[in-house]
């Protein structure tokens, strides 16, 4: 038996909202590249020259959507070593349109701690030329990230979009793997307790973080500047129970 705790609260004060994406998702090719230095670049891989250049004084900017399984990266957050997920996002960004880092300005909507794993994390970058289409930028993207990252969605978005202090909520999801032995399959993706618990009592205690809390106590004091507002709304906190199918479908897969 399995538990999955799901917080969703609020982020940071929203600004303005994205342009919708005109083509929608676009598919990503499939990738044998697991490449995921931060030094130079691979002069093995393929890159992708813009396919328009329009000039324009304050640069385009583009929002991403990432998949990431994080197992193998330091979080978010871009370091020299060991490799972070940003670190690997920006050398295939710096291949993909020939830009410095510190032109792209990269910049995530979380930091995240080490192996852990995102859905739908969203970034933004910038760029001083237009694309007339973003479905070569894309490809050239997913073909140069290793295989546990992938860019879901990139699409246009609107100069004072930021892809931190726009976010208006965040869902996570913290799973437990409750039983004697860990299940192999899960072992990345859930915490595994031996003891049993108690699914009530945890819905109980999860109820009293509804709501607006101050969270300055989980804020780290060197870097509070970063923090616009340290309240914060937790709209739902669900503790769900999920029962293990795997032993009935071993017996199907046995008969």
């Amino acid at each position: 038996m399995s538990y999955a705790a799901v917080v969703v609260g609020s982020a940071f004060v929203p600004s303005l909202p994205l342009n919708p994406n005109p083509n929608g998702s676009l598919p990503s090719p499939n990738n044998t590249s697991q490449n995921t230095g931060c030094g130079a670049e691979d002069p093995n891989h393929n890159t992708m020259k813009p396919t328009v250049t329009v000039a324009a004084s304050s640069g385009f900017k583009w929002r991403l959507v990432i998949a990431y399984d994080g197992t193998h990266y330091s979080g978010w957050q871009y370091q020299q070593s060991p490799p972070t997920i940003q670190c690997v996002v920006e050398k295939a960004l710096t291949q993909a349109t020939k830009l410095e880092r510190e032109d792209l300005l990269l910049v995530g909507a979380s930091r995240t701690d080490k192996g852990v794993h995102a859905l739908g994390q969203v970034a933004h970058f910038v760029t001083p030329f237009n694309y007339d289409s973003l479905e070569s930028i894309h490809a050239a993207l997913n073909g140069l990230l290793p295989s546990d990252i992938r860019v879901r969605e990139i699409s246009p978005a609107m100069p004072k979009f930021h892809a931190r202090f726009s976010a208006k909520r965040k869902i996570y999801h913290y799973k437990i793997y409750n039983d004697t032995i860990m299940d192999p399959f899960q072992h990345r993706y859930a915490y595994h307790s031996l003891y049993k618990l108690n699914a009530a009592v945890m819905r109980e205690a999860a109820s009293y973080f509804i709501g607006k809390h101050d969270f300055s106590a989980f804020v780290n004091a060197s870097h509070n500047d970063r923090v616009r507002d340290p309240v914060k709304n937790i709209f739902r906190f669900d503790v769900i129970e999920m029962h293990d199918t795997s032993q009935k479908a071993q017996e199907l897969f046995c008969r």
